[in-house]
């Protein structure tokens, strides 16, 4: 099978929940040569996507955005072993959670998805998780990227909560601090202390990117 078909196809097993299918078109695609990445970016993310707009439009169930998270994961578990062979990994830790009294999860699992393929070793801490969370999780895994995503407008005001506790925690000079979320916009990072902002997952790991490579100033910097 081509690789563009293997890809075309991982967008239409993830969309139609078919995990099984995912998973042969997962070891199909390594056979032919298609990387991880490819199949995450190209294949797996975009599929991700729609599943969120066909959330937003009520063509897909709450029920439906569980399911294609919990493939997801699953992919990344045959993924990962293949990308850590293959020395891909960069030896940094990403923790990336939704903010509490926020559920949702899709936008972070494809973020997560993208950090992975860029190298990083991501930890997803879940949903509704309390500031003391990501700070718990990042001190225990060393961690350089503190992602937080918020779709809920009156939970934004969260991710202030979020980078106020690693400050107090004495780590956020530490950590790369970048947040996301639907309507999302620079005011609203700015407000939060946060380093940068994803207008897309792929936003968000070229922006980490260019705050490692000294090319965008942190928070504190600007």
């Amino acid at each position: 099978m081509a690789k563009g078909d293997i890809l075309g196809k991982l967008r239409e097993a993830i969309i139609a929940l078919d995990d099984e299918e995912v998973n042969r078109l997962l070891r199909e695609g390594l056979k032919v040569g298609v990387t991880p990445v490819e199949m995450i970016t190209e294949g797996l993310a975009s599929g991700l996507v729609l599943v969120g707009e066909l959330f937003e439009k009520k063509e897909m169930f709450m029920s439906d955005l569980v399911i294609a998270g919990e493939i997801m994961n699953g992919a990344m578990e045959i993924l990962r072993p293949v990308m850590e062979a293959g020395g891909k990994f960069t030896g940094d830790t990403m923790v990336i959670g939704t903010v509490e009294g926020d559920q949702h999860n899709i936008g972070k699992r494809i973020v997560a998805a993208m950090f992975t393929g860029a190298g990083y070793r991501v930890v997803d801490i879940g949903e509704n998780m309390p500031a003391s969370e990501f700070v718990k999780a990042a001190k225990e895994l060393k961690a350089t990227v503190v992602g937080a995503s918020v779709i809920l407008g009156p939970l934004k005001p969260y991710c202030k909560v979020i980078n106020d506790a690693l400050v107090n925690a004495g780590i956020r000079d530490n950590v790369i601090y970048i947040i996301g979320g639907w309507g999302m916009t620079q005011k609203w990072s700015d407000s939060a202390g946060a380093d940068a902002f994803g207008d897309s997952a792929v936003d968000a790991v070229h922006k980490v990117k260019m705050i490692r490579a000294g090319e965008l100033p942190k928070f504190k910097q600007r």
